[in-house]
């Protein structure tokens, strides 16, 4: 056969096989398609999670527009970028919006002091909404639910009890940014699944129990004769144990309110009756007292032993959690089932910032 017949028989060949599959176009775009989805993808993940200070403020905008995960706890519950910075625009604003002049106080975002007390603020944000996704869970895996209508009644309660329905919107939007549904979703629900959380986990540990029966054996103990430094030793569950229960110096203000009314009265050298607290139960006794300065001073010692609180019951389940952060700012502390700073300096900022937080307007609320 001629070597331009054979051309020929090639050409009307693909001719008709264009003709018979007329698909394989469509097949190509679709597989081009797919390569750039595929392609931008890559890029917005670069973008969003391995160099976001690289592409600045048009980062920011990606992370807060579409669904990337920011925080992602197993199985199936998603913290977005986009759900934080909506939280953590409401914090600055709230902070923006409050008057400190009147007791001395200042809040400025725009300094570089300013800057950093700030993200220490985003952090605990972030905290919270990582501790209202764990109380869901929980009350999930415990077939606890709040339904909508208990949801919308929470909200009517708390305009009941804050003012009327238009002056609690106002606030909202003045000092959040928000409506009423968003109130609802962010604060009266999650409040309500740790209320019903509170009730199994009185029900569950009943918490004062062991406390309770423990520091009866104290009491008894010194009604007995036991010299006080030995029963604090041997029942006290306080930091002070080891030194007999003793606490030093105190001036009565300085002291837990449900302490107060009891040491003025106190015969010196005399143990209290069993005094309750919100952290749990305490035979103190009055070593000595003197004046200072015109000021009432007591030296103390207690045994103290401590109720079991939802704070840790709530923070021992969220160490068998499994959280992951994506974020490059971030990390997840399982010891402390908590998210912390990765940048060290930072978490010493935060540190001191802590330690000198009295009176600071930043940690008011």
């Amino acid at each position: 056969m001629k070597l331009t017949e054979r051309i020929k028989q090639l050409a009307l060949k693909n001719e008709d096989s264009t003709e018979t599959h007329p698909w394989l176009w469509a097949r190509l775009f679709i597989s081009g398609a797919i390569i750039v989805v595929v392609l931008l993808a890559c890029v917005s993940l670069i973008w969003v999670y391995a160099a976001p200070k690289l592409f600045g403020e048009r980062g920011a905008a990606i992370r807060q527009h579409l669904p990337y995960p920011l925080v992602y706890i197993a199985p199936g519950r998603v913290i977005t970028y986009g759900d934080f910075t909506e939280n953590t625009r409401a914090v600055k604003q709230f902070y923006q919006n409050q008057d400190f002049s009147g007791i001395g106080l200042r809040v400025d975002f725009t300094t570089e002091e300013g800057k950093k007390r700030l993200l220490v603020r985003q952090k605990e944000a972030l905290n919270k909404m990582i501790e209202d996704q764990a109380l869901m869970k929980i009350a999930e895996e415990n077939g606890i639910t709040v339904t909508e209508e208990a949801a919308h009644e929470g909200v009517r309660r708390s305009l009941d009890e804050y003012g009327t329905s238009d002056q609690v919107q106002n606030d909202l939007k003045r000092l959040y940014g928000w409506e009423l549904a968003t109130f609802e979703e962010k604060i009266v629900t999650p409040q309500l699944y740790e209320e019903k959380l509170q009730a199994l986990f009185d029900e569950q540990e009943k918490p004062n129990e062991k406390a309770l029966e423990q520091i009866n054996k104290a009491k008894e103990a010194l009604e007995k004769g036991g010299k006080f430094d030995d029963v604090a030793k041997q029942y006290s569950e306080g930091s002070t144990k080891n030194d007999g229960g003793s606490l030093g110096w105190f001036q009565v203000t300085d002291l837990a309110a449900e302490l107060q009314a009891a040491i003025p009265s106190q015969v010196i050298g005399a143990p209290s009756a069993v005094v309750e607290s919100d952290l749990g139960y305490h035979i103190v006794m009055v070593e000595e007292m003197k004046k200072e300065d015109g000021k009432d001073l007591y030296r103390l010692k207690q045994v103290f032993t401590k109720k079991k609180l939802f704070v840790d019951w709530l923070a021992e389940k969220m160490k068998t959690m499994h959280v992951y952060v994506l974020s490059p700012e971030y990390r997840w502390n399982h010891d402390e089932a908590r998210v912390e700073f990765k940048s060290e300096s930072l978490r010493m900022y935060e540190e001191e910032l802590y330690k000198n937080a009295e009176g600071d307007a930043l940690f008011l609320f």
